[in-house]
């Protein structure tokens, strides 16, 4: 699925954007950020940092209380905000979905919502012709975003909106959820609004992490990783806890990783400093037989740079 080019540089814009809800939590405060047309963004941050409320916000369920939210070029709630609407897909956090009528109901009436789409296509798509007269509340929850993804797709849109596309799935749908949004996401703008870190690594390329309703980061994935140094993870036959003695003694920052068994260390330059490390090691007579460089992980650098606006 092929989608058209939108006109603007930037596809998705909110302009010092503040939300306060009715009872005066702050969920959003003088935010002012972007995503570029055809980038593929990941909206990460804790609990309350006010990703949800960005998403309904761009979707058109809440309105801004001070500041712009523009969708395609459309201030929300303008003239031309519902053609702007009709060309964005959706999947919202839950299932959203009716769940007394049928996949071919369901998505005859997205259809008929979005005023265009080939219902045949996309249901081949996502391999749901087995299950077209079957109600949508029998289906698994892997099937179920299936058919909330269809319906996403259905009018060949230009934005998509994800808000937690995968949560409450199994590993095995996670898994065929994250092929078909490969694909979807090729050649159009993307908002992927996650808790899984490891999920918005594999998908996305760019980064805005919100906390307390405030722009902490907004970047490239790659410009991150290069603010980050590298480590570099060893093991050794003694085992992982006599490894981390020895090498706090040379380097204080070492930390053990309980899920591997191995012990990282972070280092400015891994080829100058790791021979220098090992000879130490080996000198104290361990065993040490892997030594990697490794690049920080998304999650690393979110842990990081959460932890550095504490």
């Amino acid at each position: 699925m092929t989608a058209q080019a939108a006109p603007s540089s930037r596809a998705l814009a909110f302009t010092a954007v503040t939300k306060r809800y009715p009872k005066g939590t702050l969920a959003v405060d003088n935010v002012t950020w972007s995503i570029a047309t055809g980038a593929r963004a990941c909206l990460l941050g804790p609990n309350g940092a006010g990703k949800t409320t960005c998403i309904r916000l761009l979707e058109g369920a809440l309105e801004p209380t001070s500041g712009t939210v523009e969708l395609l070029g459309s201030r929300v709630a303008d003239e031309g905000y519902l053609d702007a609407r009709r060309r964005t897909g959706i999947v919202p956090q839950g299932p959203g979905m009716y769940t007394d009528i049928t996949v071919s109901e369901y998505l005859a009436l997205a259809a008929r919502l979005y005023a265009r789409g080939n219902v045949d296509r996309v249901v081949e798509v996502f391999d749901l012709g087995d299950h077209r007269q079957k109600v949508l509340s029998r289906l698994s929850g892997g099937y179920q975003r299936r058919v909330v993804l269809a319906a996403a797709l259905l009018s060949e849109p230009e934005v998509l909106l994800l808000d937690e596309p995968t949560v409450g799935l199994d590993p095995i749908a996670a898994h065929d959820v994250h092929e078909f949004l490969r694909e979807a996401m090729h050649d159009r703008t993307t908002l992927l609004c996650t808790h899984n870190l490891a999920e918005a690594e594999a998908l996305c390329d760019d980064v805005v992490i919100l906390r307390d309703g405030k722009v902490l980061v907004h970047s490239s994935l790659a410009d991150l990783r290069q603010r980050s140094k590298p480590r570099l993870m060893l093991a050794a036959r003694q085992g992982a806890e006599r490894l981390l003695q020895a090498m706090q003694d040379l380097v204080p920052d070492a930390r053990a990783m309980p899920e591997d068994g191995t012990v990282a260390v972070t280092v400015d330059d891994p080829e100058v400093e790791a021979p220098g490390l090992l000879r130490r090691l080996l000198a104290q007579g361990l065993d040490v037989y892997r030594c990697q460089p490794v690049r920080p992980t998304l999650e690393d650098l979110f842990i990081q740079l959460v932890n550095e606006e504490t």
